[in-house]
């Protein structure tokens, strides 16, 4: 009998143990990354299917130890427009987490090194496409080749740069199928007697033909940046930018393949540079399928057969300074009095174009692109933002009854949200139609449209108001910051990081968006960047709960999969931040706790939390689920109980947290062999069962009832 006992408890604590590790755990759970595009617009009606991709983008424009004189001037703003590009639906189509960026001093050669030798050959496998993107200075030296890193010393490159020798061997024996490295490393401004472009050229064209090269110039050519074209670029990453755009896609199949995109940028390159007077053809090299290689995808189809006929230019020009300038709602650069944006390879056809100024009512023009001309388009920027009074004074009532809220917004005479009726946010939703009608143009109108169709659970119109709102004003960035909180909340955690993206660059100290992105990164289970994110929120921000409640569970799942000596520490590392979550949102009256978790925590609560009313219980209840889980891991179990049953209290229905106290149960009848502890467990396994069938734990919860069940009559 004690041997039969033995046995079914080892088999219970065991399988107990080893189901904690591999059950789903939250909103973090991780999820599949490969890319299939069920259909793309002017695709022939036939799915595409797009490899994997991982890419590491590097721009360095000042160095450590040059001379200013020698520095580039766009190579860091080419590296950012290439990241953006890659991670873009209409573009490279990589998860963002996929795509690595160097730009500056971050650029060093250790991380060159880590970056190339370690990250890439870790995660590239064999189907897999792998892009390496670089634009600086190339560097030659007693006749060998090497990029040079941040912190290159040109009197040392044997130990202080990167070898293009080593750099060739790295793609080779890289697993992925297709490979492809995009250099801009051909300047004038040699750094060193050796490194002409010739030099340099020569360099690149001695790798080896087992992945396609493509470099910015021939023998003989200089590679070329222009202040004027778009935000500034080189014209080898500009025309790169504009093929993966949708440009190259010749024949409109919906992807664009390595072909298509080298001969859309050698021929734009070269015209654009003869027209300036000037000599410049980037050059491809090495064995591929040229069709077969998938670089991007088209979700429009903006490219034709004949490329000269089919592209043209816009010239655009403004009236005053600090002009942001939009096409088709992509930021294209910006416009300064006598200083004319040109934005050539744009396709034929007709094209939204907005000026956009801070404070100013933004100019919008329909203007058509003809083929191989030139068009000059001038934005003038003239009435300062006005917006009619009775459309101010349709939102100001729709506010009112969003808000429940005085003028001045004091949070201590704020109504409570829970008392907004469904009658409420219903004319507040009419309100804030009303005045769009009134004013076509008024942003604030759509964002607090898209946040009263938010609460009451329109999802479509909440995703359509936000998108206008965005529309009418691509510098708002609270309306993007929203709208990737909704995203996030939708299901869409990649296109959220988009428009994260694009909101950090137009606020790079925006902690709310980078406490957002941390979701993001959460949601789809990357962990490492939802931390990092988190740490950047809250190094901006130390109160920023939200970053350490995303920030914990991340560490929690880290710990999860950490079979190494450091899990314990990341655990306890988890707990402390859960903690501290718990802390900041500890708030002493009903009505600041309410205000918490209402304003705060506004687009950041759990799907089934559409009407808000649950997000602050919501968070709360996660972050104990996982204190609980954190300190049954670390063998605290008094504290892991008390955690659980902290949870339960915020939400009777979180089968997750009786789980997880059905575990602290069966630890603590392992420490103590107390028949009430098992007892204990079996019914919180029981109540996970009972809450929800289907869950993902309740197969195991089964299991572990029909163990304890053979083990209760075998003790006293």
């Amino acid at each position: 009998m004690n041997s039969i006992l033995r046995i079914s408890e080892a088999l219970l604590l065991a399988g107990l143990t080893t189901l904690v590790a591999q059950t789903p755990q939250g909103p973090g759970d991780a999820k599949p990354r490969d890319i299939t595009l069920e259909s793309v617009t002017g695709a022939k009606n036939r799915a595409l299917s797009v490899p994997r991709g991982y890419a590491l983008v590097v721009g360095i424009g000042s160095y450590q130890k040059l001379d200013p004189k020698d520095f580039l001037r766009f190579s860091e703003s080419d590296a950012a427009a290439i990241h953006r590009v890659l991670i873009s639906q209409q573009g490279g189509a990589f998860p963002e987490e996929n795509v690595h960026i160097l730009i500056g001093a971050q650029a060093t050669l250790e991380h060159l090194r880590h970056e190339l030798e370690e990250w890439l050959p870790s995660v590239a496998k064999e189907p897999d496409r792998v892009v390496v993107y670089f634009a600086g200075h190339g560097l030659v030296a007693r006749g060998k080749g090497y990029i040079a890193p941040w912190d290159v010393d040109i009197e040392n490159p044997e130990t202080t740069a990167y070898p293009m020798d080593r750099l060739a061997k790295v793609l080779a024996q890289n697993k992925a199928h297709w490979k492809v490295l995009l250099a801009d490393a051909c300047h004038s401004q040699k750094i060193n007697a050796e490194s002409t472009d010739d030099a340099v050229d020569a360099q690149f064209g001695q790798l080896p033909r087992d992945f396609l090269t493509f470099t910015a110039t021939r023998e003989r050519e200089s590679s070329y940046e222009d202040p004027a074209l778009s935000t500034g670029f080189g014209l080898f990453t500009y025309f790169l930018k504009t093929g993966l755009e949708g440009a190259a896609d010749a024949n409109c199949d919906g992807i664009i393949t390595a072909d298509e995109i080298i001969e859309y940028v050698r021929e734009s390159v070269r015209i654009y540079a003869r027209a300036r007077g000037v000599s410049q053809t980037p050059t491809e090299r090495g064995d591929f399928d040229p069709n077969g290689f998938v670089l991007g995808v088209a979700n429009e189809c903006t490219g034709s057969e004949q490329l000269k006929p089919a592209l043209g230019t816009l010239t655009i020009e403004t009236n005053m300074d600090d002009v942001e300038v939009y096409v088709d709602d992509k930021l294209v650069g910006i416009a300064a009095k006598g200083k004319p944006l040109i934005l050539p390879g744009l396709a034929t056809g007709n094209h939204r174009v907005q000026g956009v100024r801070k404070g100013y009512q933004p100019d919008t023009k329909e203007v058509t692109v003809v083929p191989g001309q030139d068009r000059s388009v001038t934005l003038r920027i003239q009435y300062r933002q006005e917006i009619k009074k009775s459309a101010m004074d349709l939102l100001e009532r729709g506010e009112k009854l969003l808000f429940k809220r005085t003028s001045t917004f004091n949070p201590v005479t704020a109504y409570l949200p829970d008392r907004q009726t469904q009658s409420d946010l219903k004319q507040a939703r009419t309100l804030f139609t009303q005045a769009l009608k009134e004013e076509p143009d008024y942003a604030r109108a759509a964002y607090d449209l898209a946040m009263t169709c938010q609460l009451l659970s329109d999802s479509k119109g909440m995703l359509e108001a936000f998108r206008r709102a965005i529309r009418i004003d691509p510098t708002y960035v609270e309306a993007r910051v929203q709208y990737a909180g909704a995203l996030i909340e939708e299901g869409d955690p990649d296109e959220a990081i988009r428009q994260l993206t694009e909101a950090l660059r137009i606020e790079p100290k925006n902690d709310v968006a980078l406490a957002h992105m941390a979701r993001a990164f959460l949601d789809k289970g990357v962990w490492d960047r939802a931390i990092e994110s988190a740490d950047q929120a809250i190094a901006l921000k130390p109160g920023n709960d939200q970053a350490y409640l995303w920030k914990a569970d991340a560490l929690r799942h880290t710990a999860a999969e950490d079979s190494g000596t450091s899990s314990a520490k990341t655990y306890r590392q988890a707990a402390e931040t859960f903690d501290r979550y718990l802390d900041l949102t500890n708030f002493s009256t009903p009505a600041y706790e309410k205000f918490a978790y209402y304003f705060i925590g506004f687009g950041l609560g759990a799907r089934r939390h559409a009407d808000r009313q649950g997000v602050y219980a919501y968070q709360r209840n996660m972050a104990y689920v996982g204190l609980c889980d954190c300190q049954d891991k670390l063998g605290n179990l008094q504290p892991a109980r008390y955690a659980c049953e902290r949870a339960i209290q915020y939400d009777r229905n979180e089968a997750l947290a009786y789980f997880f106290l059905g575990n602290v149960y069966r630890d603590l009848y392992n420490a103590a062999r107390r028949r009430d502890y098992l007892l204990s467990a079996r019914a919180n396994y029981a109540e996970t069962i009972q809450i929800n069938p289907d869950c993902d734990v309740c197969k195991n919860a089964k299991i572990y009832i029909e163990n304890i069940d053979g083990i209760l009559p075998k003790l006293k």
